[in-house]
């Protein structure tokens, strides 16, 4: 891409998604490049939130380039994310394990990465242990047509080890190629636009929302917008959590002080002064009115359970994850509905909201109740459950939904009648006589009258005679007198099916 004249437009660093499984050394790697211990921090050991990260690294020339990394999530839960991750990146860096090869997500995120058209290097992983096998992995990415140089294709592949930093140089310098290449380019002479990374309510500080700057620059008088949601630039910060007055693009820098939590993955744009900041805004609130998402509601009938849920994560990102693994449970006869979901604390709000429907339950993912919030759940006998891993809230969402299973009512037959003779009838009370066929007949058991193959009715054995004696139970082969209370006459020829109803 030219300049065009435009001083203004200048070469800018790669922002670089880093995609794979679950466990093939993503976070790790880039604990490497940033010295720093994401993984440690991470409830489970999987990486659970999108952050951004900026490095610097020398090109063969000897000049030092910058990179913006996107630290992904890998685990199943958080596709949506990953999916953001590859929307705001130039580049992509695919982590595939040297051990194990290609795995489901790895293919999940090389199709992310396709449909994008994005760049990306691969990165063979793990070569420091025994198992390893790279030859084998180019092999494992061949056969799911994932072609590297040297088998059918041109993608760039450089074994590293996340561990030992073993390629991690040669890594960085492929990206830097790449990116090169690609002719990235921006103008820092325009207003600051690009993506919101990463939005979050501090109950101390307000909204606050990482940006990744994709051309232009923000600076100190500016306002931001993303969607409806508006921001002046006077709380930034860089990834290193250092004040800043000013921002570029390819930079992530975090915003604080938000009028409402920005969408992740929203674009945002930057005005000059707040009246144009605000003009666009009501655009934006006219054109969306209905921002909000609220279930529809779901009919309920007698076979059929409500779970209604009231949903808080810490970040909107996780928000995103845990309302898209909850509509995954699946439990027979019972529909999840989702109250509410929001970001922040569990709050009294939260309860009174959940009070509305008896069988409701709250659902709080890394965030807590505070005193006021706990005191109205346990006089409202309102559940709270709190998770810090989100297969453990699917799993546990999943067991109540079975426990909220509706009843179904099951007749079970314990014996059948052969109508022999008819005696008297008095109003709905009838005296009858017969044999068992099969099972046995008891006292005060309930029983279908069958007409040639057809229910026609239902009765009670009020009294059970045999051999003119009173009794409790008649035994198959044997005969009986019945007084039975239905409303249907019995005729000659019916069959009498004692049954038992259980629930189950």
């Amino acid at each position: 891409m030219k300049d065009d004249g435009n001083k203004g437009i200048v070469e800018r660093s790669p922002v670089v998604a880093v995609l794979g499984h679950v466990d093939h050394g993503k976070s790790s790697l880039l604990d490497y490049i940033r010295k720093t211990n994401v993984v440690a921090g991470e409830s489970g050991g999987i990486t659970q939130h999108i952050s951004a990260y900026e490095v610097t690294h020398k090109n063969e020339r000897g000049e030092d380039k910058k990179i913006t990394f996107l630290d992904t999530p890998g685990h199943a839960a958080f596709s949506g994310m990953r999916e953001r991750g590859a929307e705001i990146a130039d580049i992509a860096i695919l982590v595939v394990s040297a051990e194990d090869g290609v795995k489901a997500q790895t293919i999940e995120a090389y199709k992310t990465i396709s449909a994008r058209g994005l760049p990306f290097v691969v990165a063979i992983n793990k070569i420091d242990k025994q198992t390893s096998d790279i030859e084998r992995t180019k092999q494992s990415l061949a056969e799911n047509e994932i072609y590297v140089e040297g088998y059918g294709g041109s993608v760039a592949c450089v074994p590293i080890s996340a561990k030992t930093g073993a390629g991690i140089d040669d890594l960085l310098s492929m990206v830097i190629l790449t990116a090169e290449l690609e002719e990235l380019r921006g103008d820092a002479n325009l207003p600051g636009s690009g993506f919101v990374l990463e939005s979050f309510l501090d109950p101390k500080r307000g909204v606050s929302a990482t940006l990744i700057i994709k051309d232009g620059t923000l600076g100190k008088g500016s306002f931001i917008l993303a969607g409806q949601a508006l921001s002046p630039f006077r709380i930034a910060e860089n990834f290193l959590g250092k004040l800043v007055s000013e921002a570029s693009f390819s930079s992530p820098v975090k915003v604080t002080g938000w009028s409402s939590i920005p969408a992740a993955g929203i674009r945002f744009q930057s005005f000059k002064n707040k009246k144009e900041a605000e003009e666009k805004q009501e655009e934006e609130k006219n054109r969306e009115k209905n921002y909000t998402k609220k279930q529809s509601a779901i009919p309920e009938s007698e076979n059929t359970a409500i779970l209604p849920l009231v949903v808080k994560a810490d970040v909107l990102g996780t928000l995103e994850a845990v309302e898209k693994e909850i509509k995954k449970v699946q439990a027979e006869n019972v529909v999840i509905k989702i109250l509410d979901a929001k970001v922040g604390g569990i709050s009294e709000r939260d309860v009174l909201l959940a009070s509305s429907d008896k069988r409701s339950v709250i659902v709080g993912f890394k965030v807590t109740p505070d005193a006021k919030a706990k005191d109205q759940a346990e006089r409202m006998k309102i559940p709270i459950q709190t998770f810090d891993v989100i297969y453990k809230m699917s799993e546990w969402i999943e067991t109540l939904a079975k426990e909220r299973k509706p009843k179904q009512e099951v007749e079970e037959v314990t014996g059948t009648l052969r109508i022999l003779r008819t005696f008297s009838q008095t109003r709905d009370k009838q005296v009858v006589g017969g044999r068992v066929l099969a099972g046995s007949m008891l006292n005060q058991a309930l029983v279908k009258i069958i007409r040639r193959g057809n229910d026609i009715g239902r009765g009670k054995i009020l009294e059970l005679q045999s051999q003119k004696q009173k009794t409790r139970e008649v035994l198959e082969g044997s005969e009986c007198g019945l007084e039975v209370e239905s409303k249907m006459e019995i005729a000659e020829g019916d069959i009498l099916e004692a049954f038992v109803v259980s629930y189950k």
